[in-house]
């Protein structure tokens, strides 16, 4: 470390005038403005494509043919009370995917597009009752409820019974529940 360091000094750079800023400035917001990421496409006009629900009858909508099926299933909702997730648009046979458009619908054909469906969460639960609600399912009812043998529930899990549910005592489990949990409780297996 002698006498003969030197020194490393970064160049001058001069500020450009604010005049010389300014006109900077205006000339790229000017050619901002000239360019475009897209052509504008002329507006698209509205075609009348026809659905068919079963069981329900037939509808219309007028709708652009740039318009995503997925969009066309919540248009469609109004009009048939069915859930989007829960329909499926068949067009000539087949089926159109959530992410195309309507390009593929053919406006010359006579043919409806069918709106397939599913129950839905509330169709599948099955039966051909609706179910009982016990009050507190903590305390056996003298004689149960009812036609409810497959309605008590367990007090561990609250799984449904049947027959499987030990009931005496006061238990209200499920047998395998019984079986891991007997010593916990204070029976004792003896042989």
């Amino acid at each position: 470390f002698g006498s003969s360091q030197l020194a490393l000094r970064p160049p001058l750079l001069r500020a450009p005038s604010l005049h010389h800023a300014r006109t900077m400035a205006a000339a790229l917001v000017e050619q901002m403005r000239d360019l475009q990421l897209q052509e504008e496409a002329p507006a698209a006009e509205g075609v009348a494509v026809r659905f068919k629900v079963s069981g329900v009858g037939s509808f219309e909508l007028e709708l652009s043919l740039a318009t995503a099926v997925r969009d066309v299933k919540n248009l469609a909702k109004e009009m048939c009370n069915i859930e989007p997730e829960h329909m499926r648009l068949l067009d000539s046979g087949r089926v159109l995917k959530e992410s195309e458009t309507l390009e593929c619908y053919d406006t010359e054909s006579e043919m409806a597009v069918q709106v397939m469906f599913t129950a839905g969460h509330s169709g599948l639960m099955g039966g051909s009752k609706g179910q009982v609600q016990q009050r507190n399912p903590f305390s056996t009812p003298v004689r149960g409820l009812p036609g409810s043998k497959g309605n008590r529930s367990s007090r561990m899990s609250g799984r449904l019974g049947g027959n499987a549910l030990i009931r005496k005592y006061g238990i209200l489990m499920k047998r395998q529940e019984f079986r891991e949990k007997a010593e916990q409780i204070g029976f004792v297996k003896y042989s």
